[in-house]
């Protein structure tokens, strides 16, 4: 899944807001995202309830399974508030060849329900890509994305062969530079494969000369794996959720070990018949989508009439004359100089449809650009996405794919597939993977992994309307040959619906429920298409009550509320923080540099006279993004709000929200 620029800023904030008491020393807290990313744990955890190793193969294996289970430390911080258990799956590299020593190991958490007594079938989620690394960057999404799945049963995450923690790692250090090294290029599309090609192939031959068998890396294997973790833990079923590529993964384990499997939720579905040359086509249809979206929305419409015309007249124009402006890394804090031509909008835009939260943004950014020449948006889509290669394995994306399904096809079908879209400008033409692939050395796939999976497994299959990469065409594909699967397509989501919250999630947990019947759509009727943002838009206000902090107020509705005071505008580019603090305001002041990680020291701004407060305010910088900073006392202890916007609109955001929030802001007596 796409990690959104907001999901980092939030997880900042959240190390910054639990203030020591006045006696308590303050501790030293992370500078930057690396130790929230990647620091082990100093804590053991527990021994899971698992049994023994199976010495039995599974079912469709041919190969005795050797596989082993052993507790130890999880490799990253641990989410606050849950019970969690991390071990490591040991198995062959090459079930065919145990003999050759040469293993893999599988970094594996097991979260505890909240339930005293869950039902005996976890939930396991897959992860997509291929090579998304799962749980290196958990401590970023766990909140938001799956904590909501403990309510009623375990919940395992773990990284597939190759990824993130897992070892050997396939990852492919000379595509991350590569991505940052291109930044600043004036170059097109034939040029950038060609540079792309290179390093990849040079990773290819790097990790043959450390030993990586390429051809193990597949999803055939992935699902030997997984149907290993399941006997190895002393699971009888239990139940998967896979998204993206993890549906891939879901669909053929459903086809090679569906006795161990209770149901399945696709979410945003690539079934093993769909080829990789519809993807100028899935680009194509995903930008109509937004662009008649916008036509058939009033006040879209009003704001940014004729916005297709507008797009390409700027990629045009961008082409000819590039911008070159300063990006900031989300991760590091590392400023880049970021060259935006025709291709790059093109390119950003797909990238930009998978978020849900992103997509109302689109025509506003759209129309910034091409007339204000604001592209703060873009070159934060932009470094978001360079910045997510550090935690992929394109090692295994290439050894899947290219296995999997590229070269079912011929390189000529890849070149006409992207023919009648000529003013994608051959952004989405796949015949440079197709290149990449031919010399990967992997071979190719049985015919039936280019075959629907036909199965009476219950399955849940869900699609965004405006997902750019797996249509809901494909979901329905999927379902067409699913028994007993339901399929549900939701009007504003991108790419990765259950993670979006809401209807699409309560319909997963009921579903989890009971799978032998369709869950209640009843919440869909509620849904419609995105509500895009227009200029000048007035943000509501709705209260707020903090039982815990002591502390009454108001804060944008829609804002997602990240606990402890911290809530963030969906789309990414805002975040407010309303706290009190067991300490005077000027201890507060003197630790805001280090505790919120900020740019520079704060800048005093002046005072504004609430009906309850005189605030101090100051101004700073965190990540880049304009930070405006209050502080007051009440009873001795600080009051603090603390708002982060984008440049575009901070001017806004800060009549509408942060001097609101001073107003209203209030100790419950």
């Amino acid at each position: 899944m796409h990690l959104r620029s907001v999901l980092l800023i939030v997880a900042l904030l959240l190390s910054a807001c639990s203030f020591p008491s006045a006696s308590t020393p303050t501790p030293t807290l992370a500078p930057g995202a690396e130790e929230l990313l990647g620091a082990p744990t100093a804590t053991p955890a527990p021994a899971p309830t698992a049994a023994p190793a199976s010495d039995s193969a599974p079912t469709a294996s041919p190969v005795r399974s050797t596989a082993r289970y052993e507790t130890a430390q999880c490799e990253f911080p641990t989410p606050r508030g849950v019970s969690v258990e991390c071990g490591w799956l040991t198995v062959p590299e090459n079930r065919a060849k145990p003999e050759n020593g040469r293993e893999v190991r599988l970094h594996v958490a097991i979260f505890r329900s909240t339930r005293s007594n869950p039902p005996p079938d976890p939930i396991v989620y897959l992860e997509g890509g291929p090579g998304v690394d799962a749980l290196e960057r958990l401590p970023l999404v766990f909140d938001v994305w799956f904590r909501a799945f403990l309510a009623n049963r375990d919940f395992i995450l773990y990284d597939q062969r190759g990824t993130g923690f897992s070892t050997p790692s396939l990852a492919c250090p000379e595509l991350t530079k590569l991505s940052f090294d291109m930044l600043p290029m004036d170059i097109r599309v034939d040029e950038s494969s060609r540079l792309w090609n290179e390093a990849a192939l040079t990773c290819r031959d790097r990790l043959i000369a450390e030993g990586v068998d390429l051809t193990q890396y597949n999803t055939l294997v992935n699902a030997a794996d997984l149907e290993d973790l399941r006997l190895a833990l002393g699971y009888e079923q239990w139940n998967l959720i896979g998204s993206s590529y993890g549906t891939r993964l879901a669909l053929t384990t459903m086809r090679e070990y569906p006795q161990g499997i209770r149901s399945v939720i696709l979410d945003s579905t690539r079934p093993p018949q769909v080829n990789e040359s519809q993807t100028p086509a899935d680009a194509e249809r995903a930008f109509q989508i937004l662009f008649r979206g916008c036509a058939a929305d009033p006040d879209c419409n009003a704001a940014y009439p004729d916005l297709e015309r507008v797009f390409y007249d700027l990629v045009a124009k961008l082409n000819t004359q590039p911008v070159t402006l300063p990006g900031i890394d989300p991760f590091t804090g590392r400023t880049y100089q970021v060259l935006i031509n025709g291709d790059t909008m093109i390119s950003t835009l797909f990238q930009a449809m998978y978020s849900t939260d992103i997509i109302p943004l689109l025509p506003r950014a759209i129309y910034d650009a091409a007339q204000k020449n604001d592209f703060d948006l873009w070159l934060r889509l932009i470094m978001n996405n360079v910045s997510q290669s550090d935690y992929f394995s394109y090692g295994v994306m290439y050894s899947a794919r290219c296995y999997d399904e590229i070269l079912f096809e011929t390189r000529e079908a890849m070149v006409k597939a992207d023919e009648p879209f000529p003013h994608q400008q051959d952004v989405f033409d796949m015949a440079s993977f197709w290149d990449i692939c031919d010399a990967w050395g992997v071979g190719v796939a049985p015919p039936i992994e280019n075959q629907p999976v036909r199965s009476d497994i219950p399955a849940l299959i869900l699609a965004g309307r405006y997902d750019p990469a797996t249509p809901p065409d494909d979901g329905k594909e999927a379902a067409a040959t699913l028994r007993n699967g339901f399929f549900f397509e939701f009007p504003s989501s991108g790419h990765g619906v259950v993670l979006d919250g809401g209807c699409p999630l309560s319909m997963a947990l009921a579903f989890l429920d009971n799978p032998q019947r369709q869950p209640d759509a009843a919440c869909m009727a509620q849904l419609g298409g995105p509500a895009f943002d227009v200029e000048g838009a007035v943000v509501r206000l709705i209260p707020f009550r903090d039982s815990e902090q002591g502390i009454a107020g108001v804060t944008p509705q829609g804002w997602t509320n990240f606990g402890q005071g911290v809530y963030g505008r969906p789309s990414g580019d805002a975040a407010i923080v309303q706290i009190r603090a067991p300490i005077s305001a000027l201890e507060v002041l003197v630790g805001l540099s280090r505790r919120f990680n900020l740019d520079r020291e704060p800048e005093d701004a002046g005072e504004y006279v609430s009906e309850r407060y005189t605030w101090q305010l100051y101004t700073a910088t965190i990540r880049g993004q304009p930070t405006d900073i209050a502080l007051a006392e009440d009873g001795g202890r600080a009051l603090l709000v603390l708002m982060i916007s984008a440049p575009g609109n901070r001017d806004e955001l800060y009549d509408q929200v942060f001097l609101p929030a001073l107003d209203a802001l209030q100790v419950i007596r």
